[in-house]
């Protein structure tokens, strides 16, 4: 067998991508149709749209993705998104294409992998977002989107992708975006596989600077940390937003993702963050994307792109990495540890996207008041519009100082304090504000010190005093210090002089000048106490001066004979110490210009303080025992009390416990103290009369015999307890405040209350009770017999009595009758009950019925007749049951003389008929029914 084996390899421009073919011939190939046909298939194969030239140029292709984004039960995903540029296609032709995220490993032109994880199809065109969740497949429109290639075989796309539980989205690891092209024409295969570059490091949300691996538990990966915004402004929904960390925007952002809404359902059913579902997904002009833990700068710039070209309409940018917080303030980016625990939320109505343009702000900076050298620092007050921090400036550095950010005063005078903002990323520099700042001299009193000196004494040095210092300094702060002289160069004439102090010089305090006195003293001379005698005192007295003076006025010495009276210090205060007398004496030894002056005493008498116990007013009720008595003091001195009594008083008065209501006097004697000349005075014993109290008793209700107990209601004004009594104890009876009706009639109730140790009796308060009669019912029971018959025992019933009471308790028991005997006819007769009487009850008599049927009983129709009054004819049937008859009366010779149409019930029916017309005789009465006729006579009288 012959075979023969072509090999073609095509390199492409990318040297992961080249087309192998091989083709075998071998002696199977029995004609050369067979030959032609393979030959024709490699020449269409070079000639056919098939080009090797394809390459990709990223655009912006964010470093940074979240790992696997979990199942629903796991939800961390969000978008990524970036954007390449394909070149090398076939100039105006429309592909079919789908992106995948792939490993190092299927970079290469042989690998037919279709990659992993979720993709979306982007029309950029449209607007459109389709999440894929199936196969891809160019077979079907919903998994496959399509651009057409411009005049040089390019075309720049969106291609976003989202991670899955596979592990080609391990936390570490790198993956690579592979784009699936067809041939241009409509194919439904792939025939190009393309991928970036650039590797996509997977990462995942964390609350620490890294992430310990999920499967091995041990290699440590960069964590990621939550990142959204609230509805911005300057954006527009569908555009792209890329996160970079530096400024120019250059190089790989660090994340990609798209402004809400794009329509696709980036839910935790979907696998997505709760964050971004149910904060950012489908809200308008929102955004949430993750950002690494380990960013030193942070964030420095967000640029918007459009969906429809790709262009940059807007960016913000931070040098710092700090954004403007949703809720005020600003947020930090630099090395973040929030995970999806401590999202970071950015305020989109203040984080404008549009082309930037800096706001201008304003410093408002008011004036400066005056101060004073040696003050502290203070705050200068001035604020920015746009809430940034203000810096300031002094002019004149002698004058005052900017200590963080504070004015510190370094000497008097006048500098000009400027206050600037330079602005930021968002906002222009601010025209600065300058304000002149006074700072006058401080306050210094120069004083000479006074001097004494003797007679021929050479002219000492002057001192000088200083106050008013500030800042810690003192002379050495002068330019030049004071200095202090006196009018006489020599001391032989004794008098006084004036020391003067001048000629301090300094640029931060202004001087006062206080002169001193030089004293001349003549050489040795006597001098004089004048001591006046002392006035007396009472105990109690506050500290006073003695009053003592020296000629020389040079400092005396004092001495108090009785301490326990009184003392006295080196300034000549005397302080009074107990009653009695002391004398004070006042010396003075002289020095090298005075002698010795002579002593001088004076005696100090000092009184008692009166003192005024007084007996304190007492009351009580009549009859009570005496209360405790007590007394109160007044004129005790030296926060003294009664504990320097040495005897207390004894209280008594006059009255007894029998005593009578009036007044007692309260007397107090026997006290005694030391110091105290003591006073008394009498308080009183009032003895009360018991208080009167008053019965509230009102109207008693009308009660009927039967009646239950009740309770009577009445109350005692001092609250205790009121009795009862009845006058009639046969209508009612009381029993604690109870009363129990015993009988039909009237009773007067008393109320009344006999007082106690501390209320006098009340005045008793009757009130009449009123008890009526009980209604009885007396009746005859109905009772039967047949004619003939003699009347049967009659039964009385009763109805209405009460509290158990029967027949018995009647005054008069009732009598029974009826008017009727053996003979009687049949019909129905009174039976009358009648004659009960009884004190307690109002007694109704109710007739009863006998019933008096046929002499054979009820089982037969019958009728009889009689004259009930003149003129009047009763009839009685008996029908034994309920028909229509008809009522005729005959005279004796046949003639009816009245007739009617009745309707009968069944048992006794009686009639009465008109007859006064009639004549006296004998007549005959007929009652014909439907089934019945029967006759009777009658005697009309």
């Amino acid at each position: 067998m012959m075979q023969l084996k072509v090999s073609l390899f095509i390199p492409f421009r990318n040297p992961f991508q080249a087309l192998h073919l091989q083709l075998n011939f071998s002696d199977h190939f029995k004609d050369i149709s067979t030959m032609k046909f393979t030959y024709t298939l490699l020449i269409a194969l070079l000639w056919t749209g098939i080009t090797f030239g394809q390459s990709i140029t990223e655009v912006h292709m964010p470093r940074y993705m979240q790992n696997s984004g979990g199942p629903a039960s796991n939800p961390e995903k969000v978008p990524y998104i970036c954007r390449v540029t394909i070149n090398g296609l076939k100039v105006n032709s429309t592909y079919r294409y789908y992106s995948r995220l792939v490993a190092a490993t299927d970079t290469v032109s042989t690998s037919t992998s279709s990659g992993g994880g979720m993709y979306t199809l982007v029309n950029a065109a449209t607007g459109n977002f389709l999440r894929v969740t199936t196969s891809p497949a160019f077979t079907v429109n919903t998994r496959y989107a399509e651009f057409t290639t411009d005049a040089s075989g390019s075309s720049s796309i969106w291609c976003m992708a989202e991670g899955s539980t596979s592990s080609l989205f391990d936390i570490g690891d790198t993956v690579y975006m592979r784009i699936y092209l067809n041939d241009g024409a409509g194919g439904t295969t792939a025939m190009h596989r393309l991928y970036a570059p650039s590797p996509i490091t997977i990462m995942a949300f964390d609350e620490t600077e890294t992430h310990v691996d999920q499967y091995t538990g041990v290699t440590p990966f960069t964590g990621g940390t939550a990142i959204r915004s609230t509805p911005a402004t300057d954006v527009s929904a569908k555009n792209v937003l890329m996160l970079y960390d530096n400024i120019s925007g250059t190089g790989r952002p660090m994340a990609g993702t798209v402004i809400e809404g794009d329509g696709v359902a980036n839910t935790i059913a979907n696998g997505y963050a709760p964050f971004y579902s149910s904060q950012v997904n489908e809200v308008n002009k929102t955004w949430g994307t993750i950002i690494p833990n380990n960013l030193a700068g942070g964030i420095k710039r967000i640029a918007q792109y459009s969906l429809a070209n790709g262009s940059e309409v807007g960016y913000k940018v931070s040098t710092a990495g700090t954004w403007p917080q949703n809720g005020g303030g600003t947020v930090s980016t630099v090395n973040t540890r929030g995970g999806t625990v401590n999202v970071i939320v950015l305020d989109g109505s203040v984080l404008t996207l549009g082309m930037p343009v800096l706001q201008p702000q304003t410093i408002t900076f008011n004036a400066l008041p005056a101060k004073t050298y040696g003050e502290g620092n203070f705050i200068p007050g001035a604020s920015a519009s746009s809430g940034l921090p203000v810096s300031y400036t002094s002019s004149n550095t002698s004058v005052a100082t900017i200590v963080n950010g504070e004015i510190h005063i370094t000497g008097a005078g006048t500098t000009n304090i400027t206050a600037e903002q330079p602005g930021d990323d968002d906002r222009q520099a601010a025209i600065p504000v300058m304000h002149t700042l006074t700072v006058n001299k401080a306050a210094l009193t120069i004083t000479a010190q006074d001097v004494t000196i003797i007679q021929n004494d050479p002219i000492p040095a002057f001192t000088i005093n200083y106050n008013g210092f500030v800042n810690g300094e003192d002379v050495n702060a002068l330019t030049t210090a004071a200095t202090a002289t006196t009018a006489i160069t020599q001391s032989n004439i004794a008098g006084t002089y004036t020391i003067t102090p001048a000629g301090a010089v300094s640029t931060n305090y202004d001087f006062t000048y206080v002169n001193g006195t030089l004293t001349v003293n003549a050489s040795k001379q006597s001098q004089t106490i004048t001591f006046n005698s002392l006035p007396a005192k009472v105990y109690g007295n506050a500290n006073f001066p003695a009053g003592a003076t020296v000629s020389s006025n040079l400092p005396l010495t004092y001495s108090s004979s009785n301490p326990a009276v009184a003392t006295i210090d080196n300034n000549g205060i005397i302080h009074i110490t107990g009653t009695g007398n002391t004398n004070i004496a006042v010396s003075q030894n002289g020095n090298n210009a005075f002698f010795a002056a002579t002593p001088v005493s004076s005696t100090l008498i000092v009184n008692p303080a009166v003192l005024t116990i007084m007996a304190e007013n007492k009351e009580r009720l009549l009859g009570q025992p005496n209360p405790g008595l007590s007394v109160t003091y007044s004129g005790f001195v030296n926060n003294e009390n009664s504990s320097v009594l040495t005897a207390l008083p004894v209280v008594t008065t006059t009255a007894t416990v029998a005593s009578a209501a009036g007044n007692y006097p309260i007397t107090a004697n026997g006290a005694a103290a030391v110091n105290y000349t003591i006073a008394y005075t009498n308080g009183t014993l009032t003895v009360l009369p018991l208080p009167a109290q008053t019965i509230t008793f009102n109207t008693l209700p009308i009660k009927r015999y039967g009646n239950a107990d009740f309770a009577i209601g009445a109350t005692a004004s001092s609250g205790l307890t009121v009795s009862y009594t009845s006058s009639n104890t046969q209508v009612a009876t009381v029993n604690n405040g109870i009363i129990h009706i015993a009988g039909a009639g009237t009773a007067d109730i008393t109320a009344s209350q006999t007082g106690d140790p501390f209320n006098a009796a009340a005045q008793p308060v009757t009130q009449t009770l009123t008890v009526q009669k009980a209604n009885l019912v007396v009746s005859s029971l109905d009772t039967i017999k047949n004619e003939g018959q003699p009347n049967p025992a009659f039964t009385i019933t009763y109805s209405g009595f009460v509290n158990g009471d029967d027949a018995s308790d009647l005054a008069t028991p009732p009598a029974i009758a009826a008017a009727t005997t053996a003979t009687s006819l049949a019909g129905t007769y009174p039976i009358t009950v009648s004659g009960a009487t009884s004190p307690n009850y109002n007694i109704a008599h109710i007739a009863g019925k006998l019933s008096i049927f046929p002499p054979n009983g009820k089982d037969q129709d019958i009728v009889n007749a009689h004259m009930s009054a003149p003129g009047k004819l009763r009839v009685n049937y008996y029908a034994l049951k309920e028909e229509k008859i008809s009522f005729q009366l005959f005279d004796s010779y046949g003639n009816r003389l009245q007739g009617a149409a009745l309707s009968a019930s069944k048992g006794f029916n009686t009639w009465n008929f008109e007859v006064g017309n009639v004549a006296a005789g004998l007549y005959f009465i007929r009652i014909i029914g439907r089934e019945t006729t029967i006759k009777t006579k009658v005697v009309i009288r």
